[in-house]
């Protein structure tokens, strides 16, 4: 071993060896010489720009539908796929809302649809409406209860809040999207939140409030306000303010309206949500204007945030200032002088949904007790009689509102086989008569 390693020293010395040995490293040098020449001309790269953030632009987009995932129809091919007969709607309002309509489709304003969500939809209506090329909903006759109770809460206010609840998918939130749809062509003051998904789900900015305990949201209370602003501006320029109001720097006159209010916590969002307050006060105890308070997903009011405070602890949706401002509502420990509060539940996000409240609406069935003593003890006999709202049950469809709905289907050109009894039946009993899955049903294989 010692003599190799001799031997090849001796080499590296040679002449012949280090002659070799040069030329190659020469040769190198031209190479990479060579190399830089030609990218010399290259632009360098810029490195304040990233590509990994660039979306691409993708030709076939595809929307959710429920369980299913349908293409749009505008990129379908037209040799297998053609658009149906354009349908046409009523617009539903406070003067179409009626007996007449009932197992029809009617139209949502697409103005009210911008004012209010931003040109989104709630829950998978957003979907819904990209297929059918339109805003339309089904209206059954619980929209036409919902509708004769709106009526009649305008001039008898109930004590309570309403909570309309039901099975995933069973038309929660199209029931108080048309219900609020109606109230702003009634002449109400309508504070309609599409989903308070993102008051809870850290979506949004928030930051500790000043000397408080709560968190604020002057984002989410500014929208809220535009909102309410861009459907009620009439009606909230019949209520007067009644005493002097001072938000800030800026005081606002006893004679100036709720419309003057408004536009302060528009144009100061850091105001925002002193305004919503002084809203709902004086919106609640006067009697001259309706007023229509509605809120989707109202099952995050009671649930745990994925906010943190200053600790890092979880916050509770009652530390959240905007939810507190609504709260009261749904408690008992606020109500309306003239007016309807109604909210609605989701049960897509689990994690907002709290187990005990989850649980008071939907309590197992009471078995008759076999001790007749306890069967006249209310806390025995009736455990979830708690709530501290009314509770409207949202229903499966009946079969004529399934044959209804299996026919818009068809003129929208979401079902091209003709109808049958035999079909509309097979369809409502599989999906048990849920709007969601009878969609999802006819919607499979697109």
């Amino acid at each position: 071993m010692n003599c190799l390693a001799q031997n090849a020293r001796l080499a590296l010395k040679t002449p012949s060896y280090i002659a070799a040995a040069g030329a190659r490293l020469l040769t190198t040098s031209l190479v990479i010489a060579a190399e830089k020449g030609s990218n010399a001309t290259k632009p360098k790269a810029d490195r304040t720009q990233s590509m990994a953030f660039t979306k691409k632009e993708n030709t076939t987009k595809k929307v959710r539908s429920g369980t299913a995932t349908s293409v749009n129809m505008s990129a379908a091919n037209p040799v297998y796929y053609t658009n149906g007969p354009k349908t046409s709607l009523d617009l539903l309002s406070a003067e179409t809302a009626n007996k007449a309509r009932l197992n029809t489709f009617v139209q949502i304003d697409d103005a009210f649809l911008q004012n209010t969500g931003r040109g989104r939809c709630p829950g998978y209506l957003d979907a819904d409406f990209k297929l059918f090329g339109k805003p339309a909903l089904l209206y059954r006759d619980l929209t036409q209860t919902l509708v004769d109770r709106l009526a009649q809460h305008s001039e008898a206010v109930p004590k309570r809040a309403t909570v309309l609840d039901g099975l995933n998918g069973c038309g929660k939130s199209a029931e108080l999207l048309k219900l609020a749809s109606v109230a702003a062509t009634s002449g109400h003051i309508v504070i309609y939140a599409m989903s308070t998904l993102p008051w809870v789900n850290s979506s949004r900015p928030y930051g500790p409030g000043y000397k408080s305990e709560l968190f604020v949201q002057h984002e989410l209370a500014n929208e809220l306000l535009r909102s309410v602003a861009a459907v009620s501006r009439e009606a909230l320029s019949k209520v007067p303010l009644g005493t002097s109001v001072t938000l800030g720097k800026k005081t606002l006159e006893a004679e100036k309206t709720l419309t003057d209010l408004v536009d302060i916590g528009m144009q100061t969002p850091s105001l925002a949500h002193d305004v919503l307050d002084q809203l709902l006060a004086i919106a609640s105890k006067q009697a001259i204007v309706p007023v229509f308070i509605a809120l989707d997903s109202v099952n995050t009011l009671w649930s745990n945030t994925f906010y943190r405070d200053q600790e890092d602890v979880i916050l509770p949706a009652n530390r959240l200032r905007l939810v507190r401002s609504f709260l009261p509502f749904f408690e008992g420990e606020a109500a309306l002088a003239k007016g309807w509060v109604v909210g609605a539940t989701s049960y897509m996000e689990g994690r907002f949904m709290p187990k005990s409240l989850k649980a008071m609406l939907n309590p197992p069935p009471l078995v008759p007790l076999a001790n007749p003593e306890l069967s006249y003890d209310p806390k025995v006999a009736n455990p979830s009689a708690s709530l501290p709202f009314d509770v409207v049950k949202v229903n499966r469809l009946s079969s004529a509102e399934a044959w209804a709905m299996m026919s818009f289907y068809q003129k929208a050109n979401v079902v091209t086989t003709p109808l049958t009894e035999g079909l509309v039946a097979k369809k409502w009993v599989y999906a048990n008569g849920n709007p969601r899955q009878m969609f999802a049903g006819v919607t499979t294989y697109f």
